[in-house]
């Protein structure tokens, strides 16, 4: 396990329509969790209606939930679990998945008995440890429940945030309408 720094650079969201820099404290990758350097985070509708506040959340809090980077720390479990390796990237899931819940095991881990919205990466406050949990910072905490999708080096960065508002729409437009393969 190599490249952890001590701090990293976050913009915190500390009311609405107020974001400032801070330096905060990067824990080390316990065997179940790893630390991402961020190359990229989206800027979703989602962080708009935060930052407006018309989505209140709890403050202060990192945001960026649509999160591209490599990962320079990576425990024996979390590499065991997730399939991955210190220098892979990767794109984070902005939900968490126990894997062994009911909504889970059907595919909707974002209703996950666990974790659902209210561990979501980008959407947690400084308060809940370890602070460091989105993508608007140089490095972003994963912990065991963490979901990660590799991104090939052929792709650029800022383009590969898009995995997460395209994965959105394909989900809405199977999920919303009722429809599925070969009903079009």
């Amino acid at each position: 396990m190599t490249g952890r720094p001590d701090t990293a650079r976050a913009l915190v969201f500390t009311a609405p329509r107020s974001l400032e820099f801070r330096q905060l404290d990067v824990p080390a990758a316990a065997a179940d969790s790893a630390l991402l350097r961020v190359e990229a985070c989206g800027l979703c509708g989602t962080d708009h209606e935060m930052f407006t506040g018309h989505l209140p959340l709890r403050t202060p809090m990192v945001p960026g939930h649509e999160t591209i980077g490599v990962l320079v720390e990576v425990g024996d479990a979390a590499a065991e679990s997730w399939g991955v390796a210190v220098g892979d990237r990767v794109a984070v899931e902005c939900f968490r998945s126990c894997r062994r819940c009911e909504a889970c095991l059907a595919g909707t881990y974002r209703r996950c008995e666990a974790n659902g919205l209210r561990t979501a990466y980008g959407l947690s406050p400084l308060e809940v440890l370890p602070a460091l949990s989105g993508g608007w910072a140089d490095h972003h905490w994963l912990d065991a429940d963490s979901m990660l999708v590799p991104v090939p080096e052929g792709i650029d960065a800022v383009d590969a945030t898009l995995f997460n508002p395209v994965g959105a729409g394909i989900r809405w437009g199977a999920e919303l309408p009722a429809t599925g393969p070969g009903d079009i």
